[in-house]
């Protein structure tokens, strides 16, 4: 309550408002061409072959992500090897 010392009913100051102008300009804005006229979209016709092209998708990412982790568990068992 020691907020609300002048009361609800009553104004406060006459501030006029001042626009806020930014301490830093904004950074330039970069825009790319969308190449529509040479490439079209992949469209599936068939919702079946959809959905095993991103199940193949997800399971080739999968691989991707143990054959990395195998890479890195080979290496540092090389790496315990050779300081023995």
């Amino acid at each position: 309550m020691a907020n609300c010392s002048r009361g609800r009913g009553r104004t406060g100051r006459n501030v006029t408002a001042q626009p806020l102008c930014p301490s830093t300009p904004e950074p330039p804005v970069r825009r790319w061409p969308h190449p529509v006229n040479d490439a079209e979209p992949i469209q599936y016709g068939d919702q079946n072959l959809h959905y095993i092209h991103c199940a193949l998708s997800y399971q080739n990412q999968l691989l991707a992500d143990i054959k990395s982790l195998l890479q890195q568990l080979c290496a540092a068992a090389q790496a315990e090897n050779s300081e023995t």
